[in-house]
């Protein structure tokens, strides 16, 4: 490419670039006070291994040949993730408001 020519820029490369740094939160805080919220981390950890865990959903019904099988390890899947958002206090909390 010569100097003089620019680069042709992909319109949705663009926007998937923005989002990325506009949702990357700046520089790394070391500052524990400055810390993000450990229940966003954990949402977000929850989030990665949303995929992973409703494909070995469907793996666990289909190599077993039974299909029903499958709900009740998405069911499984989705309480395990909620309680995992949710952590040990906020269930506590919970637990202590209605009793």
């Amino acid at each position: 490419m010569s100097a003089g020519k620019g680069r042709m820029s992909f319109p949705l490369w663009d926007l998937a670039g923005d989002l990325a740094i506009a949702r990357g939160g700046g520089p790394v805080k070391t500052d524990p006070m400055d810390r993000p919220d450990s229940r966003s981390l954990r949402r977000r950890v929850a989030a990665l291994l949303w995929i992973p865990g409703a494909a070995a959903a469907l793996a666990l019904g289909s190599g077993t040949g039974l299909w029903w099988l499958s709900v009740p390890a998405f069911v499984v899947l989705i309480a395990g993730l909620w309680l995992f958002t949710a952590g040990t206090g906020g269930i506590r909390a919970r637990l202590r408001r209605r009793s």
